[in-house]
């Protein structure tokens, strides 16, 4: 009820009245399981982000190369992110506005919970919990967070933004890097001529 009031009116105008009479429940029970509008908003992303976990959770189990299952999964949580931003763009910036604290912390405990997900896929690397926060934070600049309303522009072009940048991320796993472009952990020791 609340992600239909927000496409259809935005933020600032929808009130926990105008989600009771959306859902079809008193008021009495929104509050319920809601202390604000705020909770409520903030309760649409987490639904969201329980869907994207989910979708990733499938990927990260099916079969196929890691590093595709890596692209696959990388390009998806940008775009189901654009994809339910878009349906609220007229909106965002009032959130981002009104929120943005409590957006940025609950942005910070979405972002573990993703790299939980992945983490499993780099435990042939030399530090799957940095290389999993590493993919997720590599990303974060095409998400809509980070991006205002009209930055959003065509899925498209968001698409072929996120395969490149994804493509560059993926080459850069440790495991799938051919053993002669590895970084070495520790410098090879100088030689002196004598």
């Amino acid at each position: 009820a609340a992600d239909r009031l927000m496409v259809r009116t935005g933020y600032q105008k929808m009130t926990i009245e105008a989600v009771a009479a959306e859902a079809a429940i008193g008021k009495g029970s929104v509050y319920l399981h809601f202390d604000s509008k705020e909770e409520v908003a903030l309760s649409c992303l987490d639904r969201m982000v329980e869907e994207l976990l989910e979708q990733l959770r499938e990927i990260a189990a099916s079969a196929g190369p890691v590093p595709e299952r890596l692209r696959v999964m990388l390009c998806l949580r940008v775009l189901h992110r654009f994809d339910y931003a878009r349906k609220h763009a007229h909106s965002i910036d009032q959130k981002l506005a009104s929120m943005r604290t409590a957006m940025l912390e609950r942005r910070a405990r979405h972002f573990r919970l993703e790299a939980d997900v992945f983490r499993p896929l780099l435990a042939r690397t030399p530090d799957p919990d940095a290389t999993a926060e590493a993919l997720i934070t590599g990303t974060v600049a095409l998400l809509p967070y980070s991006l205002s309303v009209r930055e959003l522009g065509r899925r498209a072009d968001l698409l072929r933004r996120t395969e490149e940048l994804v493509r560059l991320l993926v080459a850069g796993v440790p495991f799938l890097a051919p053993p002669s472009t590895r970084r070495r952990t520790h410098p090879r020791p100088h030689r002196s001529a004598t």
